[in-house]
């Protein structure tokens, strides 16, 4: 029985968790969601590392904010490969690693994140941290409108 009560009350948490988070009350989030983080909840982990990585409600620690985006990935969050993706292309909790932003832009992508599809056409425009390669450009802002459709 007791089990369930478990799963109630983890449920209830990251409910109330999450509308901390979206409403900004960020310290309320972070009492809430960091003992599910712990736990393991991918949804937890990157909004912890969300609030770490911008210092929402909390001193910034993007080091350890980049952590929880690596463990909520491996769980398949997708808007985690996209931060992460933006940590190596910033050098933000991470030292600055194109190849690396440019790696997790499309794993995101294969999760039909749009954002990360339009930030892989401009990387591939702009040509100034990686060579410039039209046909990248393009192929990634057709995969981009097509989500969009």
């Amino acid at each position: 029985m007791s089990h369930s009560n478990e799963t109630d009350a983890f449920s209830a948490d990251l409910v109330s968790g999450l509308a901390a988070f979206d409403s900004k009350n960020f310290s309320m989030a972070y009492q809430l969601l960091a003992p599910l983080a712990i736990q393991g909840d991918a949804e937890s982990l990157w909004r912890l590392g969300m609030m770490q990585m911008n210092g929402l409600g909390m001193v910034e620690n993007q080091p350890l904010g980049f952590e929880n985006f690596m463990k909520a990935a491996e769980q398949g969050h997708a808007f985690a490969h996209h931060m992460i993706a933006v940590a190596y292309m910033t050098g933000e909790g991470v030292e600055k690693n194109i190849a690396k932003a440019i790696e997790w832009f499309e794993k995101a992508a294969d999760y039909g994140l749009q954002g990360a599809m339009y930030a892989l056409g401009m990387l591939y425009e702009d040509g100034k941290e990686v060579e410039k390669d039209l046909e990248k450009t393009q192929y990634w802002y057709d995969q981009a409108a097509k989500v969009g459709v």
